[in-house]
């Protein structure tokens, strides 16, 4: 290990057939590795070699990482128990989502591809990764990338929503094989944080009729039996658990109260995911709202000029399997309800960007909610975060294509190391101050109740604190100083030393259709290299584009009125607004 400066020669027998040889090197004091945002990602290189009579026969070199983690799930004192990631002692609050095969033809994923969504999944304020049981035991690269860009991996064993023979010999002894195989190639990556032994089998067991009908629960002794010793002989120190979602103690896989969760409560058959505000998952690692992908995608999926519109049959092909389960389409339904349009009656342009806003908004509100919550809740991981074909409509954040989709940069927003959350609390409406980072934040908050048409008929201003690692409860005003919220917005922003805003957010009460929205009136000036937008009314989802392809620093982004919002633009010319989300003007 030159870094550490350290070497040990050990005699060892080698006897026929497969087997372990042992060599213990120790490292006083190392670098310790830590997830993104939280330090370095210290890598040290190990290096093996065997040799024979003074012949070396063979070497393997890797990387390694120096860490502690283990999942925190002492008795919560409200009900049930915490579930919550530490890393080297440190709580750590996990914010990701969930990665899929990044290509259906498994051949076709390079190491250009996973470089490029391991970058996307930095730019969305990701510290963790997902790696979902009905995808892949991803190739070595992804690992070293995660290894080196401090992304956590939670790894399934690749087993999903079924019921698995391993009554079959066979069959039983392959997937054993092949579960070793994959925990001796990747137990050595630091990034790697739990192993998992499937994706809602548990969860099928109790509650989706998979236990009364044929082999009852062929595999379930495979996954708490075979899989757990087998983790325990090669993997000894990595978290394990059965399934995803799962609960100790002889609780119901999905409960809210213990372990990890999937809350689709939303998102296939309910879509007013305002009711993500009352969720109290300890650990929700699986959730989501359907949307458009990228409009280049989009488009690509419909080559011919008479199949580019809503529900073609090129259109068809290519959408999520969700939109036909009901009649009226679930998604479709969730378009009508949040902003009164009609889908099948948009072009493919209309129709990415009001899907998308709708989109951006629902996940926004399912990580918000989590994150306010920190420590009782310790995640918020969405449904997904990369496809493995072109589709027209889908749960990413990153298409096929690798195209940032609409609702990429709500969910950038979301994640932001430093943030602010405003919600409602009984008949409180109260300002949380999220802080990721390893350092105390000040600054100087402004809250109360914004009008869309310009005015604050509420406002307090108070200098704050934002204690590390931590969501604080910041301020608070009561509900009835808010009596018109069909006409305003709850709002709170967070300025530095220098008056430039930190953080800002606003909570609407009702669904966007239900508000009377006033004319957006957005004019941009561009100077020194930044973009400045001023509304006197308040402008929704300022979209600059559709494609996916630009790294923009913000897009669908609000507008306060009376207030700039600067982004960074080093072209001289003007941004153009394709779009605004103001019901008024259609």
């Amino acid at each position: 290990m030159p870094e550490a400066g350290v070497s040990v020669d050990a005699d060892v027998e080698v006897r026929p057939g497969l087997h372990a040889c042992e060599a213990v090197v120790k490292v006083d004091r190392p670098r310790l590795w830590w997830p993104v945002g939280h330090g370095e990602q210290a890598l040290y290189e190990l290096r093996a070699s065997l040799e024979i009579d003074g012949k070396e026969i063979g070497c393997r070199q890797a990387s390694v990482g120096f860490r502690r983690v283990q999942f925190d799930q002492a008795p919560h004192p409200d009900r049930g128990r915490y579930f919550n990631l530490e890393v080297n002692g440190r709580k750590i609050f996990v914010k990701g989502s969930n990665f899929v095969p990044a290509d259906m033809i498994f051949a076709r994923i390079d190491r250009a591809r996973y470089e490029t969504l391991t970058n996307l999944a930095l730019e969305s304020n990701f510290n963790f990764l997902r790696v979902w049981g009905g995808g892949l035991y991803e190739a070595d690269a992804f690992y070293e990338m995660c290894d080196a860009k401090g992304l956590l991996v939670w790894q399934e064993f690749i087993f999903a929503c079924s019921r698995y023979p391993t009554t079959d010999q066979a069959f039983y002894e392959d997937v054993q094989r092949e579960a070793t195989w994959n925990v001796r190639r990747l137990a050595s990556h630091p990034s790697l944080i739990a192993w998992c032994g499937n994706n809602e089998i548990e969860w099928g067991d109790w509650d989706w009729d998979y236990g009364r009908t044929g082999v009852i629960m062929p595999d379930h002794a495979f996954f708490h039996i075979t899989l757990p010793r087998l983790v325990a002989r090669e993997d000894p120190t990595r978290y394990y658990q059965p399934s995803s979602p799962f609960s100790p103690d002889r609780m119901p896989p999905n409960s809210d109260h213990a372990g990890d969760q999937h809350p689709w409560s939303i998102g296939f058959f309910a879509n007013d995911f305002r009711k993500y505000r009352e969720m109290t998952c300890r650990f929700a690692s699986e959730g989501g709202i359907l949307g458009p992908t990228s409009l280049l995608t989009m488009r690509a999926c419909l080559p011919e000029p008479a199949q580019q519109t809503v529900l073609s049959f090129a259109w068809q092909v290519h959408d999520n399997s969700v939109a036909t389960w009901t009649e009226p389409s679930a998604p479709d339904e969730m378009i009508r309800q949040w902003v009164g349009k009609e889908p099948r009656e948009l072009s493919i342009e209309q129709f990415a960007y009001w899907a998308g806003l709708v989109q951006g908004e629902g996940l926004r509100e399912y990580v918000e909610n989590f994150r306010r919550r920190m420590f009782d809740s310790g995640a918020a991981i969405f449904w997904m975060f990369n496809d493995c074909w072109p589709a027209t409509r889908s749960w990413t954040t990153v298409d096929y294509h690798l195209r940032r989709t609409p609702a990429f940069h709500a969910v950038r927003r979301a994640m932001a190391p430093i943030h602010l959350v405003v919600a409602q609390d009984a008949e409180e409406i109260v300002v949380f101050g999220i802080n990721d980072t390893t350092a105390p934040v000040a600054g100087e908050l402004a809250y109360g109740v914004m009008n869309l048409t310009g005015g604050r008929p509420y406002e307090r201003r108070e200098r704050v604190t934002l204690p590390p690692d931590a969501s604080t409860r910041l301020a608070s005003f009561p509900a009835t100083a808010w009596p018109r919220p069909n006409e305003s917005a709850a709002f709170a922003v967070l300025s530095g030393t220098d008056g430039r805003a930190i953080a800002r957010n606003r909570l609407f009460l009702p669904m966007f259709r239900e508000m009377t929205w006033p004319a957006p009136d957005v004019d941009v000036v561009v100077k020194d290299g930044r973009a400045a937008f001023r509304s006197r009314t308040f402008a929704l989802g300022v979209c600059l584009d559709l494609d996916g392809t630009r790294t923009l620093s913000d897009n669908f982004f609000d507008v306060f009125p009376g207030e700039p919002h600067v982004i960074p633009w080093p072209d001289p010319h003007p941004p153009r607004i394709l779009f605004t989300g103001n019901l008024a003007v259609g």
